[in-house]
């Protein structure tokens, strides 16, 4: 969690990072039994987002309980939105934990205009425990890249059999 980083944009943008935050939260914790793609437009983030893949297998019931008690939070500066200022320590340490929870359970970073984190983008994070002989195990393939894409990617095996395949990014076209 980086409170801190969030503590960094504009006064005047904090009402639409909050708008943005707290709208992604209301939508993961309504459809949480489903798979679905929105496509938000937020003009304080530092980079547009890919789509949004909500991944219902990521709201578990531990950050799910933390994301409806950060909603519950959250919902007094919603009424009231003279209150949202970028001093209020409690609120910019609810906003931070409710921006960690949804960059996982949408599986892309959210990086807001001041802040000094990696841009906006897809993450992900894929870890196993083994790569079989003969098996491959990519975490993206994508036809070309655009110089607009931001992928993050973590991809951890324990054991990769020989004969077996780990990679991290398989660029099917063009490049740049």
């Amino acid at each position: 969690m980086e409170p801190f980083s969030l503590a960094m944009v504009a006064a005047s943008a904090l009402p639409q990072v909050f708008g943005f935050i707290f709208d992604r939260l209301g939508v993961a914790l309504d459809r949480r039994t489903q798979s679905q793609v929105d496509d938000p437009a937020c003009p304080v983030l530092a980079t547009p987002p890919s789509p949004l893949h909500l991944q219902p297998e990521q709201l578990t019931e531990e950050r799910t309980r933390r994301m409806e008690g950060a909603a519950r939070e959250l919902a007094v500066y919603q009424r009231n939105p003279d209150l949202i200022q970028p001093e209020d320590d409690v609120l910019i340490r609810t906003l931070s934990q409710v921006r960690d929870d949804l960059e996982v359970v949408y599986g892309q970073r959210f990086t807001f205009i001041g802040e000094q984190r990696p841009k906006s983008g897809v993450r992900i994070n894929q870890e196993m425990d083994e790569v079989e002989q003969d098996a491959v195990a990519r975490a993206l393939k994508a036809r070309n890249v655009t110089d607009k894409a931001a992928v993050d990617i973590d991809q951890r095996a324990k054991v990769v059999r020989r004969g077996g395949t780990l990679t991290g990014l398989e660029v099917d076209g063009t490049l740049g």
